[in-house]
This record gives structure tokens, C-alpha cells and sequence, in this order.
């Protein structure tokens, strides 16, 4: 069994997407802002008299990120949309998609984009004086571990079984919280 993991260029495995609300059909509600936390979340922007037409979509399992890092605290803001709804998202950011699901599944990516050697990467690689940008050329230039497909998946599920104990675990510890006076209060009385 060969256990070496071929390394990619990225820029051969996605494609860019630059698809526009033309026709008004989302709305305010639609629009989102990306974090430095890898997350879609309401948009923080002053949308009054804002013409929602160059907008552009951010369909599921597409990414998107702002080509600014200055001023970040060091992060690059990107998310995967992970929804069944389609967004609205600046037409200054950048949108992609993996070109083939069955190579390279957004998930796995969205894992891979999502760490600290990532923020570090994109902001060394960040260009410009006033103004620092990662743009799409340098997205296109960056490396990735391509396992097979099905390496794919078990980290994805690796990455989601812990996610879920993590939000067990959170739940369990606020139930604790409630029940420990309780249980104190009645042995005191034993």
C-alpha cells in the first residue's frame, strides 16, 4: 500500500464563479458577511438604498472569501456555504467551487482552508501597500494534501463525530449546572 499523499495545485482541482443577482431575486435577507471564523453571518454592512443586482451568488458547497487581509487579526475571512440556500455575498469577494466532488470534496477543503497554517499562508502571501490582498491567482497557487476520496470522508466524519461530542459535551456541562445545586442541596440533607 503506498501511504504517501500526492500534494496539488490547488487551481487544478476549483473554478471560479461569478454568477449575479441580475434578475433582483434575493433579497436583504439573503445577503450574508463572512467571518474571520470561517462562518456565513448576517451582514454587518449598512445596506440602506443598496442595489442588490451585482451582488453575487453563493450556491451550496461554494466557497467565498474576502481578497483583504489587512486588518484581520491575522486571519483571512472565507466560509463554505453548508446550507441548502443560496446567499448573497459581496462582488468584491471572491466565489469557487471544486471542480469534481468525486476528487476533491468541499468539505475536506473547507477542513483544509479552515486552519491557523492556512490564515498564516494566505497573509504571507498577501500583496499590496496600503491595502494587502490574497487574490485569486495566489488561491489558485497554493498546495493541498489530495487523499483518496475515501481518506476524504473519514476525516470529514473524524472532524464531525468530534464536533458533535464537543457539542455534547457543552450540553451535558450546562445540565450540570442546574442539577449540581440540586444534588448538593439534597446531600446536605441526608
Amino acid at each position: 500500500m503506498n501511504d504517501k499523499v500526492k500534494w496539488v495545485r490547488l487551481g487544478d482541482y476549483i473554478e471560479q464563479c461569478d454568477e449575479r443577482n441580475i434578475d433582483g431575486k434575493y433579497t436583504l435577507n439573503d445577503v450574508r458577511g463572512i467571518s474571520i471564523q470561517k462562518k456565513l453571518i448576517p451582514t454587518k454592512a449598512d445596506m440602506n438604498d443598496v442595489l442588490l443586482t451585482p451582488y453575487k451568488l453563493l450556491k451550496p458547497h461554494e466557497f467565498s472569501y474576502v481578497t483583504v487581509t489587512s486588518r484581520n487579526g491575522e486571519k483571512i475571512s472565507l466560509a463554505m456555504n453548508d446550507t441548502c440556500n443560496i446567499y448573497l455575498v459581496s462582488s468584491s469577494y471572491e466565489i469557487f467551487r471544486c471542480k469534481d466532488c468525486n476528487d476533491l470534496m468541499p468539505e475536506y477543503l473547507y477542513l483544509l482552508l479552515s486552519r491557523p497554517e492556512f490564515d498564516c499562508y494566505s497573509r504571507f502571501n498577501s500583496w499590496g501597500s496600503a491595502r494587502e490582498t490574497f487574490d485569486w491567482p495566489e488561491m489558485e497557487r497554493v498546495q493541498i494534501p489530495l487523499p483518496a476520496i475515501e481518506v476524504q470522508q473519514v476525516i470529514v466524519d473524524v472532524y464531525r463525530c468530534m464536533e458533535r461530542a464537543k457539542y455534547i459535551a457543552s450540553q451535558a456541562r450546562e445540565k450540570l449546572k442546574t442539577l449540581c445545586p440540586a444534588l448538593v442541596q439534597r446531600a446536605a440533607h441526608a
